[in-house]
């Protein structure tokens, strides 16, 4: 199974119920329109048995004593509305038709309907079903039976009147209400959802710099309270296993010095021999790691404080005046490339220091015999920030590496010079903790370049 872009609750959530209105509005409409369509027919056969009132109204007796249906020119316009319209009227005594009406339907007026006092039926004529009503009227003559047959409306006919309808009567008020409940749809998820998002926001804030921070239960919905609970519970449980964890390392970095202190004191004064040097480098290194750790310890405890201006370039300065003889002894240089003006940043010069001391060492490590390194400081970045770069001519780093570079105790495949790995997490964090940012680059004709971009003065003011 392919791992695809996560599925957004709140828009599942929002799609689902607008669909939901839109069925059961959609289903209402419909029964709407039935029950309207049920209603007009009943209509229908009442406004039918009302006209044949008006028709048995229209049938006078004749000289001759025949009763004749003279319709006036109201009621003839008032049948041409009416499409396909049949009148049939017969006595009800005798059940004798009356001059004037459809030949093929006068003969339903009489016989088995003569007892009838109204009946509605369907007849067939000219091969389609014809809509009817039988009624008893009174009229001039005496009561009549009055048979009227009307056309069968088509589909197409009860499609058009119902569209009719709708447009007339459902759509005014259906299309506010589907409006006015998709917003409160929308509003109601998004209000449901926004806890969720307000403690996404709070649990990615959670880091080792930022002990304590905890997910606010302000407002969280009460089936949901139970995991932030457990969730805060374990925050707690893991900013104190991280307290331990400094603790001893920097506990342990301190006992460390007195006697690394010591030994080297011890093995400065033994006598010249072969041994001497290699055990002088060995404590150098172990004392360099035990200050290395020492400062882990104080950047994940939070007591590097950024709060001065100070002058990268002269940082920088100072720091390779300190480099630079240990590089000559190894074969190497190092060669700073700075404006003549300061570069002014918010930092700790200490802190900062040690990070330039790390990156150089790193390229020194990487540099081939004679070459150089070359430390560059930039001024003036979009922002008003500043930028320093170490670049060397060694191997480079390579891409897949350079994710894992800064991490603790990391160590690529070229280990050169014995390092433990802390040299460029130190930098990473230092970095950190002034707002800024490290990455490495590959350099023009070899080698590596790693940048460090840093805020401006009134970055953090």
């Amino acid at each position: 199974m392919t791992a695809g872009r996560p599925l957004s609750l709140e828009r599942l959530l929002i799609i689902r119920l607008s669909l939901l209105t839109v069925a059961a509005i959609a289903v209402a409409t419909v029964v709407y329109g039935v029950n309207s369509w049920v209603s007009h027919e009943i209509e229908t056969a009442d406004q039918m048995a009302a006209f044949a009132q008006r028709v048995a109204g229209a049938v006078t007796r004749g000289s001759d004593g025949v009763p004749r249906f003279l319709p006036s020119p109201e009621l003839r316009r008032a049948m041409g509305a009416i499409p396909d319209l049949k009148i049939a009227l017969a006595e009800v005594d005798g059940g004798r038709p009356v001059d004037g009406s459809s030949p093929w339907l006068a003969g339903e007026v009489a016989g088995p309907f003569a007892s009838w006092t109204r009946a509605d039926f369907v007849v067939p004529a000219a091969g389609r079903q014809l809509q009817g009503i039988i009624a008893t009227a009174g009229s001039p003559v005496g009561p009549l039976r009055v048979a009227l047959v009307r056309g069968q409306p088509t589909m197409i006919d009860t499609l058009r009147w119902v569209g009719g309808e709708m447009v007339e009567e459902v759509l005014p008020v259906v299309l506010p209400v589907m409006a006015l409940t998709l917003l409160v749809a929308v509003a109601t998820v998004r209000s449901v959802v926004a806890p969720f998002k307000r403690l996404s926001a709070d649990l990615s804030a959670v880091g080792p710099r930022l002990a304590g921070v905890h997910l606010s239960e302000e407002g969280v919905p009460r089936e949901v309270l139970p995991m932030v609970q457990a969730i805060n519970h374990a925050i707690e449980r893991i900013d104190e296993a991280l307290r331990q964890q400094r603790r001893m390392t920097a506990n342990a970095a301190h006992e460390l010095r007195t006697p690394l202190a010591i030994l080297r004191a011890r093995i400065d004064g033994l006598s010249d021999g072969a041994i001497r040097p290699a055990l002088q480098r060995d404590v150098i290194r172990m004392t360099r790691l035990v200050e290395q750790l020492m400062t882990v310890a104080r950047l994940e405890a939070g007591q590097v404080v950024v709060e001065g201006e100070i002058d990268l370039v002269h940082t920088v300065r100072e720091v390779l005046a300190d480099v630079a003889p240990l590089a000559m002894a190894q074969g190497r240089s190092v060669e700073l490339v700075a404006p003549d003006q300061p570069v002014t940043v918010r930092g700790n010069a200490m802190a900062l220091g040690d990070a330039v001391v790390n990156l150089v060492d790193n390229a020194l490590r990487h540099t081939p015999d004679g070459g150089c390194v070359e430390v560059a400081v930039e001024s003036a970045l979009a922002g008003g920030g500043a930028a320093l770069e170490v670049r060397d001519r060694g191997p480079g780093v390579a891409p897949a590496e350079r994710a894992q570079l800064f991490e603790p105790f990391w160590r690529g495949a070229d280990r050169r010079g014995g390092g433990a790995g802390l040299g460029l997490a130190i930098v990473a964090e230092t970095v950190a903790v002034h707002g800024g940012s490290v990455e490495v680059r590959d350099r023009a004709g070899g080698g590596a370049v790693f940048r460090i971009e840093l805020p401006g003065p009134g970055a953090h003011g």
